[in-house]
């Protein structure tokens, strides 16, 4: 982790494909992740929390009900997958 810029984050994996990511962007009210925000693979889509020392977890039951159908979600997927069209 580089000290310094709040969007970094402790190198983690993809709990799904196993991609090394070490970085964060935000779509709420705040840039540096916490316990239980929710955030996405860039290579693969797979969507995650963070734990309490900002390592990735795969989302419980609960979350995963919470998360459904949340437009913040849906919409980062959308241009995930067009950003895999033209490359």
């Amino acid at each position: 982790m580089i000290v310094g810029d709040p969007r970094d984050i402790p190198v983690s994996s993809c709990t799904n494909c196993g991609t090394i990511l070490d970085a964060a962007t935000s779509v709420g009210d705040h840039g540096i992740p916490s316990e239980g925000d929710v955030t996405i693979c860039i290579k693969c889509g797979h969507i995650m929390a963070f734990d309490s020392d900002l390592a990735l977890r795969d989302l419980t039951g609960e979350e995963i009900v919470e998360f459904a159908g949340d437009p913040r979600i849906i919409a980062i997927q959308k241009a995930r997958v067009e950003l895999e069209k033209k490359a």
